[in-house]
């Protein structure tokens, strides 16, 4: 029998989607103005007073300013590997450190777990840390990025916690098979936590991108700086300019048009991962 009730739209249903409409417009607003702006002439940002939602005309000084700075291209090659091959390495300690600290019958569990939990509030220090990585000898190394940060303590709880929802039963076959841990971590496991892994890759990718405390402190050559670096250097160029009496585009352009490469890049891999990130965020934090 075809049910014939239907859903009545009520008075709150229509306020929630004004409501909701209004709330994607003052997120989507700063965005969509940076980019205008980042097209546009001074005299159209002065007369607007930098609100603006269409340009008049197109005016692509910014963008030419930026791409013709010197160390963009190192810049870019640098952030690319810090964000693919960190995100990488994340990845795989993090599984790693969350697949041990997911069996029940580890020694010590709880205790190691507390360890973990406590450098989530207190950390080393910069001093400390800085010593850590100049014995190392990764000092003006793009792995002095990558390694310090290998392993994220909630990200590895997140994890954790979907591994303990996958069923016990599944490694205690495979275990019987004659599978060892490794096996059942990457045949097993990992497959099946596609949604967090997702996610995770979204959380490390978008912090390696963002690089730049870390990247002032451990690295002095300028050929090694990633993007973010660079990108504040262009723009203390541009109001240095300025302040010279010289002609570089607005700075105002400027500004939005080294907002818009540094973010654009990274808006692009969020849509390959939306359908496992909340996924992996509601399952990752369930249980503890």
């Amino acid at each position: 029998m075809i049910s014939n009730n239907k859903h009545k739209i009520g008075v709150f249903d229509v306020l929630n989607v004004i409501f909701l409409s209004l709330l994607t417009l003052t997120m989507l607003y700063p965005f969509v103005n940076l980019f205008v702006i980042s097209v546009s002439s001074m005299d159209q940002v002065v007369k607007s007073g930098s609100l603006m939602l269409f340009p008049t005309s197109i005016n692509l000084e910014g963008y030419e300013y930026v791409f013709k700075y010197g160390n963009l291209l190192n810049a870019f090659k640098a952030t690319l590997f810090i964000t693919f091959v960190g995100t990488l390495v994340n990845l795989v300690m993090t599984s790693l450190g969350a697949y041990v600290m997911s069996c029940k019958e580890l020694p010590g569990r709880n205790f190691l777990m507390s360890m973990i939990i406590i450098t989530m509030f207190f950390g080393g220090g910069l001093i400390p840390s800085y010593l850590v990585v100049s014995q190392l000898h990764l000092v003006d190394s793009l792995w002095a990025l990558i390694l310090p940060t290998a392993i994220q303590s909630f990200n590895l709880i997140l994890m954790r916690n979907f591994f303990q929802q996958i069923p016990q039963s599944l490694k205690e076959a495979a275990r019987i098979d004659g599978s060892s841990e490794l096996a059942i971590l990457a045949k097993i496991m990992i497959p099946l936590s596609l949604p967090i892994l997702a996610t995770l890759a979204l959380f490390y990718g978008v912090g390696h991108w963002n690089q730049y405390s870390q990247a002032i402190i451990y690295i002095n050559d300028p050929k090694l700086y990633p993007l973010q670096v660079v990108i504040k250097g262009m723009y203390e160029s541009a109001v240095g300019e300025l302040e010279a009496d010289r002609l570089p585009p607005p700075v105002e352009t400027v500004r939005s048009a080294t907002i818009m490469i540094a973010t654009v890049p990274i808006l692009f891999v969020y849509p390959f991962l939306q359908k496992y990130f909340v996924q992996g965020v509601l399952v990752g934090s369930v249980k503890g």
